[in-house]
């Protein structure tokens, strides 16, 4: 995504990882305007803050949204999004693509569906229906270079990602997941943050180093060394050795 060179993109270590990632501070990430009390009114000039705190989101099955995993085949590594631990993340696009770690394979799902709401889920600006590649790993969904799906500056959306497992069961209770994205401005301050894989444009971050991945041919230690550190930082050193797949098959309908 950057014009830098390749060796300058990926050279981040975990120590400074470590320092900026964890749980994203939403709630300080937007401007507060400073009262003039002259005129008793906000300055009209910064988009207003959110009412509530964006929650955290469930990265992986097991929070509210979650159903039983008994319907799917047992795995060592669970259904994960590559987010931190809180399931929130910032990007520069307005279609970004966002990773995920499935342990299952087309035979074993039945179906996916991804789907983006507006912070207070009062519209949807994206859904899809997909199917998953031959083998467990990494796959993604970006989504569409259209207007209706394109993430507006400042505002915060929510994600929501689905899978129908293949299941005999007539009561059959699916594996969900969730969590946040925010689309900030493109600032010079920003950008360079972002070429120097600041944690806090996360989707970006992640997007840029598989996408390096996946066009490189045989090995590249020096690459998966920043996989591997990436990964480490957000405590999802468990999937260092699952392979990094690409975008699933979507489902027209």
């Amino acid at each position: 995504m950057r014009s830098r060179n390749h060796s300058a993109l990926i050279s981040f270590t975990l120590t400074a990882l470590l320092s900026q990632l964890g749980s994203i501070p939403v709630a300080s990430a937007i401007p507060t305007h400073p009262i003039d009390h002259d005129h008793d009114q906000k300055s009209d000039d910064l988009p207003n803050p959110p009412t509530t705190p964006i929650p955290d989101g469930n990265r992986t099955p097991g929070g509210s949204l979650s159903g039983d995993q008994a319907v799917c085949p047992p795995r060592a590594q669970q259904l994960t999004a590559i987010t931190p631990i809180s399931a929130q993340g910032k990007t520069l696009s307005g279609h970004p693509t966002f990773w995920f770690y499935v342990p299952y394979t087309a035979a074993e799902v039945q179906e996916g569906e991804f789907s983006i709401l507006t912070q207070n889920e009062d519209e949807r600006i994206y859904k899809t229906l997909f199917q998953l590649p031959a083998e467990p790993g990494f796959v993604s969904i970006t989504l569409p270079m259209d207007e209706v799906s394109s993430l507006q500056e400042g505002q915060y959306y929510h994600w929501y990602l689905n899978l129908s497992c293949a299941s005999t069961v007539e009561a059959q209770t699916d594996l969900n997941i969730d969590g946040w994205v925010q689309r900030v401005a493109s600032t010079s301050e920003v950008d360079a943050q972002a070429s120097d894989a600041s944690s806090d444009i996360w989707y970006d971050l992640v997007d840029n180093l598989a996408a390096q991945l996946q066009a490189v041919s045989g090995n590249n230690v020096e690459l998966e060394q920043s996989w591997v550190e990436l990964l480490e930082a957000v405590e999802l050193e468990a999937l260092t050795q699952e392979p990094v797949i690409g975008p699933v098959k979507l489902i027209d309908r």
